[in-house]
């Protein structure tokens, strides 16, 4: 990561913080009016478009700020808006509550490209929260209704990177990567610096998890640049955990180190424990690579304790091999069997889950 980007980052972090304690206090209330006052309904919906993933807290702002003039909208801006806090919820873990607003949208809307939109978002939430069924009928209901989205620049854009998520989270990565291209096909009409970030960074990870190395670079490299250009911190550090992967694969864990060291102080200034998490994995693992066992245990550990927060099962796999063999190579030999055992027992775990997501979506396949 050049300096410039990472100068760059810490003044948006800057700005986010200056925001946050400017709405506490007594001006709280009067800010707030004044800013729904200065922009139209549809203007901050636009906002907050952008910002759900990129820049949380304020889209968080923004949502608040709708709520309490939740009445004044009109009713398209009244869907998108029950939309958007759907994400919000689920964003916060309160699934029932998220699911129960989608489907609300799903059931009540005459408007078929964002009841698709809300297809594709919950069915993500419910196959997170092991409703596997339940999850593969929206997202079979998502793709019956892509072709008719209307050509609004986010709405297909949206539903397709929540289909490629959710076939990547179950395993069928060949079914991701027919979206991710999809998606960057919608993506290149529009250019926009975000979608063309999140799309190149989709279909370089899964690129890269088939061993197409050379087309993951390539991609890998676009995902780079345009999430700079776009100053999305998420999907930069996502894009930069991809890059140093393939300089590991490379052997040049060094250099990888190298970038992974300095952007770290910015993973952590976001406050995004799942990328935080991802970010951890790589720097542990580099240092692991590059034989540093006191700095690979360290941050390991420190990453462990995360996934177990965020009740990741998969982080906490890739932990319990990285911890097992630091401790190996430490001679601290018990702790290295404790954590190859668990290692075993949550690769089991997470292969058991992943045929019955499979299971599931041949299910609901064949009712079609």
């Amino acid at each position: 990561m050049n300096k410039y980007y990472f100068e760059k980052a810490m003044k948006t972090i800057g700005t986010i913080i200056y925001i946050m304690v400017m709405l506490i206090g007594i001006n709280h209330v009067s800010q707030a009016k004044e800013s729904v006052e200065t922009q139209t309904y549809s203007n901050i919906l636009e906002a907050i478009e952008v910002d759900k993933t990129s820049d949380i807290e304020s889209a968080k702002k923004y949502i608040a700020l709708l709520e309490t003039d939740y009445e004044k909208l009109n009713t398209e801006e009244k869907e998108l808006f029950n939309l958007f806090k759907g994400h919000a919820l689920a964003l916060e873990g309160k699934f029932d509550e998220s699911t129960k607003k989608l489907e609300e949208l799903i059931d009540n809307s005459k408007n078929e490209t964002l009841i698709t939109r809300a297809h594709a978002l919950v069915s993500n939430i419910y196959l997170f929260s092991g409703n596997y069924e339940q999850a593969y009928q929206h997202a079979s209901d998502a793709i019956e209704g892509l072709e008719s989205m209307d050509s609004h620049p986010w709405h297909k854009y949206a539903a397709l990177q929540n289909l490629t998520s959710l076939f990547r989270q179950s395993g069928m990565t060949n079914t991701a990567i027919v979206y991710a291209r999809q998606m960057l096909k919608v993506v290149n009409q529009n250019k926009h610096s975000l979608q063309l970030c999140g799309s190149y960074f989709e279909l370089a990870d899964l690129e890269l998890s088939i061993k197409s190395v050379d087309m993951a670079r390539i991609h890998s490299e676009e995902a780079m640049l345009h999430c700079s250009k776009a100053n999305d911190p998420i999907y930069y550090t996502l894009a930069l955990d991809l890059q140093t992967k393939l300089m590991a694969q490379a052997n040049k864990s060094d250099k990888a180190l190298e970038l992974l060291k300095e952007h770290y102080p910015v993973v952590k200034s976001v406050d995004y424990k799942t990328m935080t998490n991802v970010f951890e994995i790589r720097l542990a693992s580099t240092y692991l690579e590059l034989k540093d066992f006191i700095n690979a245990q360290a941050i390991a550990e420190l990453a462990y304790q995360r996934a177990e927060e965020l009740n990741d099962k998969v982080r906490l796999m890739e932990l319990s091999k990285i911890l097992a063999s630091v401790y190996s190579e430490t001679g601290e030999l018990k702790k290295a069997v404790d954590y190859y055992r668990q290692y075993i027992e949550l690769e089991k775990e997470i292969d058991i889950m992943t045929n019955k997501r499979k299971m599931a979506y041949y299910m609901v396949s064949r009712r079609k």
